[in-house]
Order: C-alpha cells, then structure tokens, then sequence
C-alpha cells in the first residue's frame, strides 16, 4: 500500500524553492492564523458534518467552521484561530463543542460555537509523544537491567533498538514541525474524550482538554497504520477504524481497546450502529460489512466501486452510506437489500445528516449540498 509522508512532501517542496521552513513560517503559519471569513465558504471542500437538536455544524478546508440553526437558511462562519485543513467535529451538548484538523490542531467551544479556543497544537503533539517515546525508553532499559532469562533480554534489547528509531524520528520532526494531522475527534462528555490521527496517533483527555495521554500502543498496530474514526455506540462503547483493516472496541470510554477480527485488510472509513444495534464498517472500494453481535462480520454487497467515507441512520430506521462519485447507497438493515443512488454533481461526499422529512444534507468537495431521498417502500 502506497503511503504519503506529509513532512516529505513540505521537505520536498521547501528544498525545491531553496527556503528554509523558518522563512516559510515566518511567511504563513496556517496552524496559528485565524480562518478568513469567505463569501462563499459553503462551497469549499467541506469534510465533516454533525448536528444537535438546535444547530448543525459542520468543518472543512480552510479553518472553515459552519454553523445553521435547525429550520434557518443561511450558512454561519465562525471566527476559528486556525487556517488548517479540519477535519472532523465532534458535538458535546449544546455548549461544548469540538474539531480537529491537520497539524496538530484540535480547538474547543464552550459557548455553542460563538468563539473557538486552541486545546492542543502540533508542537504540544510532538512535545507529547517525545516524552513518551523516551518514558518507554527508561521502562525498556530497567527491565532489561532486571530481566534474567538471555531470551527475554534479547527480545527487550530488539525492542529498545526499534524504539531508538521512533525517537530519532521524533528529533528530526521537531526540525520539520508540525505535520501530523488529526482525523477524527469525540467526546463521551464534557470531560472524556479522544483524538486520532495519522500514524497510529492516539490521545485521550479526562479533564476536558486541559492535559492528554499518548495511547498509541492501545491498540495493537506497530505498523503505525492511521486511525480514522472514531464511533460511540451502544451503552457508550466505542469503535476504532482505520487504515489496513484496522478495527478496535473499548468498553470503558476509550480507556482500553480489545482488537475486532477485521473483515477486510483495506482501509476502513467509518462505523456505524443501527437501530438493532448491529455494527456496519465502510470503506474502500464500496466494501461494507455488518456484524449482528458486534463481532462477527458478513459482507454486505453494495454493487460499486467507490469509497463509502461517511453514514448517518435516518429516522425510518435505514442506513445511507455516501462516497466518491456522488454515490449514495441505502441499506435496510433487516433485509440487507441495497438502493443506488447519485447525487448530480458526481463529486466525492464525506459525510451527511439527515435534514427535515427524507432531504439529506452531505458536505464533500462540491461544499454544502442536499439531496432529497424517497421515501421508504413498505
């Protein structure tokens, strides 16, 4: 699987100019200037989408942070400290309100959206996961002190070595700075809430952002393969999924991981449970699965070949999954029968809500669209 590095790319780009990254900050630090208010900022690349019962809001390209009370036309920007590229959403209550998004930058609102405040920066992220890298590095190097059997130091003196590697990486990064992007965020509640991202990047906070904990070996994936999505399900379980199948359940609010038997080897772009409580995982290639125990999964087949990226359950009781192309696909979730439908802009959908009786709102390259669903068939 072809992966791109984020920080070869800017080292690329910076060598090619012959400018140096401090220069290139000193230009224009996206990270830590305050979102332009644009004309038009519904029709940008727009990624996540999530409503509560008086507002939807959704982020994007940009720093973009829209906001629309339930029944209101008109879409709302609201003033954000940063111009990177946010990625997901994640509504608390009424009040608190969280997004994430690319270099590190994971902002928090406490006022319904009105003003938004930095919880966490990239170079707080790197700051984090060095001092963890280098707190496994002083418990490898006692218990190898302590250990007796020759195997058992043998296997600890390999694993310290592959650590030194993650540690160097980890010095050369506070060089490049800041590039590793966050895709998903949720809170359970005010206080308990995770972040995930690129490379097998996991944070938790149980003080409402004011400190978090690296929890990136949580989950079995020495790979560092990315974390995508984050879903609560029921009795505020919580599934994990992402890149190469990658697939985790935690019962204790994000405290612990148990790994899923993943039904697919691609990557995984969401979750969702029904209203059965049946767990359904999307992805590449319009794979699609379900397990009706949480656990033991069957394909669903969906008859094309785009990603699905994001699903929401309608008030009827069915699934939409939306991707690439425009397509939306329609799932009842007894029957397992599959309706196609494509949107006419036939651009990539992230992600969606469903508005008032059966319109769908979806977010995606084409920025804010709807699309009106029929209805069920009895």
């Amino acid at each position: 699987m072809k992966r791109i590095a984020l920080a070869g790319i800017v080292t690329a780009l910076i060598t090619s100019a012959t400018v140096s990254t401090a220069v290139i900050a000193e230009i224009f630090d996206p990270l830590h200037t305050p979102a332009a208010q644009a004309s038009r900022a519904e029709q940008g690349l727009l990624i996540d989408i999530e409503q509560t019962v008086h507002r939807t809001f959704i982020v994007g390209d940009h720093g973009i942070l829209l906001s629309q009370g339930i029944g209101e036309s008109g879409w709302q920007q609201a003033m954000v400290p940063t111009s990177v590229l946010l990625t997901a959403i994640s509504v608390v209550d009424t009040k608190h309100i969280w997004a994430a998004g690319h270099q590190g930058a994971l902002i928090r609102s406490s006022d319904g959206g009105e003003s938004w405040q930095f919880m966490l920066d990239g170079h707080q992220l790197l700051e984090l996961e060095y001092e963890w890298l280098q707190e496994k590095q002083t418990a490898l190097e006692d218990a190898i002190e302590n250990a007796e059997d020759e195997y058992e130091i043998e296997e600890l003196e390999f694993a310290l070595d592959e650590l030194f590697f993650h540690i160097g990486g980890a010095e050369i990064q506070f060089e490049v700075g800041p590039t590793k992007p966050f895709l998903d965020v949720h809170f359970f509640n005010r206080e308990v809430g995770l972040a995930v991202g690129a490379y097998g990047t996991i944070l938790r906070t149980t003080d409402g952002g004011e400190s978090w904990q690296v929890m990136n070996d949580a989950i079995d994936n020495i790979m560092g393969y990315h974390v995508n999505k984050l879903v609560e399900g029921p009795e505020q379980s919580l599934i994990l999924a992402g890149e190469a199948g990658l697939l985790a359940r935690s019962d204790d609010l994000g405290e612990t991981f148990e790994m899923l038997d993943s039904p697919y080897h691609g990557s995984l772009f969401g979750a969702i449970f029904d209203a059965e409580e049946r767990l359904w995982v999307h992805g590449l290639r319009g794979n699609l699965y379900v397990a009706e125990d949480g656990y033991s999964f069957q394909q669903v087949m969906v008859n094309t070949r785009y990603n699905l990226n994001g699903a929401t359950l309608l008030a009827d009781g069915r699934l939409v999954f939306v991707g690439h192309a425009g397509v939306l696909a329609v799932v009842n979730p007894d029957s397992r029968e599959v309706e196609l439908f494509n949107h006419p802009s036939g651009l990539p959908i992230s992600n969606l809500v469903q508005s008032a009786g059966n319109e769908l709102i979806l977010v995606g390259r084409a920025g804010v669209q709807t699309f009106a669903l029929p209805a069920a068939s009895h």
